[in-house]
Order: structure tokens, then C-alpha cells, then sequence
């Protein structure tokens, strides 16, 4: 071939080298978290030692730091090379993309150096952290993570929850206008209304909320008693709505109801949009968030689930307050997608595990740590369905779909619309692929897609399968393919399906 043709068919495709750059800087990022619980677990260990929890683990976190800090300098050094400052909008997709995959793989040494666990398992667990899923690979958490592992399990949550590119743009804003592609590429539901006009200060504002809620849930936690690692960690897997627990019967283990309301309370304040937040303490003023239709329709959902499961729990926990409290946890452990468990959700019924069901689907606001399609869409869905059906018998009137006085675009509502339908098709899929691949039951199957698919944690069905209420049976395909599909929840599919178009690619 002459080397003009080669010239000519090389030419066609992009180079992406800029990505290295954030790429390595989020691996060095995450090296560097790890040491930190690393030193933190090694040093709380010699000041307090607790014989009841494994030792050890901490050298371990340390040499899986070193690995992800040494490939984080080559992988960013390699990008350094590039001719752009900026990243593309191609290339800031394709950032997003690799920054979580190896985020994911970075964040998994600890578990195969300092655990035990297969590469396959540490991978799984090590995304559903930095997912905020919560489904785990680990039935032995007691007697198989040390402090340090088990400090890392649940910082990977909280650096996963705002997001690991939200928090890279907070530190790094050099990319210029990558940085806001970046940011809409991580988190393409957040509301961004009222925030600052640079995208850095926008993501550190987020940041200081989220820091805020955390350190302040820690500290009522052990106010009320609990070990002060433990509020920790269990601040870190609140907020971020994750719902790791250093415990194998998760805050049940505790058996304290005020763990339990305090708890609840926090996920579903993780459940709300920080863009409201935020434009309440700017304005000093509750009317912002109180008058925001997601926020009213979100607390509609809770209380009435709520009154309704306190009813539907009476046969199973007699005392009406004992009914409110684990109706209430139950509720916020679903729809903000945290997946803490308290009590076996499949003894309360058909109607109360319906009820389950459907708000894992719901999920909380958009803008939130939460999963789940997000409120915002569920109300534009059904706003456009309405209309759509006034058509049917006025179509001389035109049909407006607004949420509260603001009219929705019409792209909006074909985003919304192309979501769902992505969404459900995923589902599909992922179901008939789990169920050939381990030949479980489709209601498992769908169980677990769900899960996945919304970052949700609790895997419904899993008893029709034989399974416990983990990952652990699953083959180590599915794992991979689970690791897949909690990214695409993660991501809203549309970053990473990107990445399969041909036309992506050329220039």
C-alpha cells in the first residue's frame, strides 16, 4: 500500500491522547485515597485495637496505592504529549468513560491484595462503590475486612456519589471547556440552575454541601452512641447513598432505632436535589425548594409510601411506632437507592414489596447521590403521556408540558422519552443475558438487572434462585457484565453508548 494511502486512511480516525491527562489524574486521585484509609485504619488500629475485627490489611492498601499512583503518573504523563489544552467534547465523553472504568480497576487492588478476592469479585465490588449500587461480592464482612479495607470501602462511595469527575473538575479546572463537557458527561441530570457561571466552582459548591451533610451525620451518630469508626464510615455510605455497612446484617446489626432515624432521615436529605439546596442557602429562603415540583412530588411519594407500609407492616411489627420506623427506613433505603437493610423486606407482603419495587424504579431527584429513572423524568413522562392523550380529542390545542411555570423544551422531552426507552431495552436484554448465562429464574434475572441498572443495592428475587441477598453465587461473566450495567446506570447510557457509534471515532 502506498504510504500516501496510509497516510490518507490514518488521518480518518481522532486522536484522543488529551484524555490521558484526566485519565492519570483521577488514578493518582484515587492511589491517594487509598493510602489516606490506608493510614487512617493502620493508625486507629494501634490506637484503639478492637480484637473482634481482622488486622492487618493496611500494607496491603498501600501497595495497591502505590500500583494505581505509578500507572496514574504514566498514563498522565503519556497525555501530557498532547497538542490541545482543552478536551473536545469527543474526547471529555471518552474521559468519562475511562476515568470510571479505571477508577474502578484502581480501587479494586485493595480487595484483591488485602481480601482475598478474585480479580472478578474486586472488580464488582470496587465499581458498585464507586457506583453508589451497594450490591457486594462479600458475605464475611466481619471476619474478612480489617479497618483499612473496610474505611476504603466506604470512601469509595463517598468519592462516587457527587462524582469522581465532578470532584477532578473541582481540583483540576484547567481543562477549560472540557471541563464542562466533562461534567455534563458524568452528571447529564443535575440541575445546574442558579449555580455559579465556572463549572470549577459549581463542582467545589457541591462538594462543601455534601462535605457538610456527611460531617454532620457523623457527629449525630456518635452523639448517639456509636463507635466512631463506624459513624464514619456509615456517614460516608449515607450520604453518598451507597449503602456499604461494616456490618453483615447491615444497620439491623446495630439494633438501635435511633441509628435507624437518623439514618433515614440523612438518605432521603441525599435524595434531594443539591442544586436546591444550594439556591436556599444562597437566598436564605425554604420557599426554593418548597415550591420545586420534583422536591413536591418526590415528598409526596415518600409519605405516602410511608403511611401505606406503616399500615401493611402492622401484622408483622404489632406497635404502631415500631411499624413507622421501619416503614420509614425502608422507604428512604429504597428511593434514594442506598440499600441499608434493618429487616427482611420480603416478609411484609406482596402489596408492601410492590410498593418496593416501584420506588426502586422511581428512584430520588435529579441532581441528587440517588439512582433510579429520577423523579424530574417520572413527572415529565407523565405529563407528556397526559398530553398526548388531550391530543387524541382536541388536536387543534397545543399541548404544553411544563414543570411548574417553566415549559419544557421539546429536546428535553425527546431525551427524556429516548432515557426511558434505552433504559427499558437495557433492561430486557440484561435479563434474558443473566438468566442464559446462570441459568437462574428471569424474576432473579430482573432482580438483579434492576439493581444494576439503578444503582439500587437490595437484589429482589434473589431467594427464588437459592441466592442470599448478595452477588457472591453469580458467575464471573455475569459479575463483568453487572460491572457493565451499574456504569450505564451510573453514566445514563448515553456517555457510554457513545463510545459504540463508528462516526465517534473519525474525525
Amino acid at each position: 500500500m502506498p504510504l500516501s494511502s496510509r497516510a490518507g486512511g490514518a488521518s480518518r480516525w481522532r486522536s484522543f491522547r488529551g484524555v490521558g491527562r484526566p485519565v492519570g489524574g483521577v488514578a493518582i486521585g484515587v492511589g491517594v485515597a487509598i493510602a489516606l484509609c490506608a493510614a487512617v485504619g493502620m493508625v486507629w488500629d494501634w490506637l484503639a485495637p478492637d480484637p473482634d475485627l481482622p488486622q492487618g490489611g493496611g500494607f496491603s492498601c498501600l501497595a495497591a496505592a502505590a500500583a494505581s499512583v505509578v500507572f496514574g503518573i504514566l498514563i498522565y504523563r503519556w497525555g501530557r504529549t498532547a497538542d490541545a489544552e482543552s478536551l473536545s467534547r469527543r474526547e471529555a465523553l471518552l474521559a468519562v468513560a475511562l476515568i470510571w472504568f479505571g477508577a474502578g480497576a484502581c480501587g479494586a487492588l485493595p480487595f484483591i491484595f488485602g481480601a482475598d478476592l478474585s480479580p472478578a469479585d474486586a472488580f464488582f465490588e470496587s465499581v458498585s462503590g464507586m457506583t453508589t449500587t451497594g450490591a457486594t461480592v462479600i458475605t464475611d464482612i466481619e471476619d474478612r475486612l480489617s479497618r483499612p479495607l473496610l474505611l476504603w470501602r466506604s470512601m469509595s462511595q463517598w468519592l462516587g456519589g457527587m462524582g469522581i469527575v465532578v470532584l477532578f473538575v473541582a481540583v483540576f479546572p484547567s481543562l477549560g471547556a472540557g471541563a464542562k463537557h466533562m461534567y455534563k458527561g458524568e452528571a447529564p441530570g443535575a440541575q445546574a440552575e442558579g449555580f455559579k457561571p465556572r463549572i470549577a466552582e459549581t463542582s467545589i459548591t457541591l462538594w462543601k454541601l455534601y462535605a457538610l451533610f456527611t460531617v454532620l451525620e457523623i457527629v449525630l451518630l456518635s452523639l448517639l452512641g456509636m463507635d466512631v469508626f463506624e459513624a464514619i464510615c456509615h456517614g460516608l455510605t449515607t450520604m453518598s447513598t451507597g449503602g456499604f455497612s461494616t456490618r453483615d446484617a447491615s444497620v439491623g446489626g446495630f439494633g438501635e432505632p435511633a441509628f435507624e432515624w437518623v439514618i433515614a432521615i440523612f438518605m432521603l436529605i441525599g435524595s434531594v436535589n443539591y442544586g436546591l439546596y444550594y439556591l436556599a442557602l444562597r437566598g436564605r429562603k425554604l420557599r426554593v425548594i418548597v415550591r420545586d415540583v420534583e422536591f413536591r412530588t418526590f415528598v409526596g411519594i415518600v409519605l405516602l409510601s410511608i403511611a401505606l407500609l406503616t399500615l401493611l407492616n402492622l401484622d408483622v411489627h404489632p406497635d404502631p411506632l415500631d411499624s413507622l420506623r421501619y416503614a420509614t427506613f425502608m422507604v428512604g433505603t429504597t428511593v434514594s437507592s442506598t440499600g441499608y437493610g434493618t429487616d427482611d423486606y420480603t416478609a411484609f407482603g406482596t402489596p408492601a414489596f410492590a410498593i418496593m419495587i416501584f420506588l426502586m424504579f422511581v428512584g430520588g431527584c435529579s441532581g441528587s447521590t440517588a439512582g433510579g429513572l429520577k423523579i424530574e423524568r417520572v413527572v415529565i413522562m407523565a405529563k407528556q403521556s397526559i398530553a398526548q392523550i388531550k391530543r387524541s380529542f382536541l388536536p387543534s390545542v397545543v399541548q404544553v408540558v411544563r414543570m411548574g411555570k417553566r415549559v419544557v423544551p421539546k429536546p428535553v422531552l425527546a431525551d427524556v422519552m429516548s432515557f426511558f426507552v434505552v433504559y427499558m431495552f437495557c433492561m430486557a436484554v440484561g435479563i434474558l443475558v443473566v438468566a442464559a448465562i446462570d441459568d437462574v429464574p428471569v424474576p432473579t434475572a430482573f432482580g438483579a438487572m434492576l439493581t444494576c441498572l439503578s444503582n439500587m443495592g437490595p437484589g429482589p428475587f434473589h431467594d427464588l434462585a437459592g441466592f442470599n441477598d448478595n452477588f457472591a453465587a453469580y458467575s464471573a461473566v455475569s459479575k463483568v457484565f453487572f460491572v457493565v450495567a451499574m456504569l450505564l446506570g451510573r453514566l445514563e447510557f448515553f456517555t457510554l453508548f457513545a463510545l459504540l457509534l463508528p462516526g465517534f471515532w473519525r474525525r
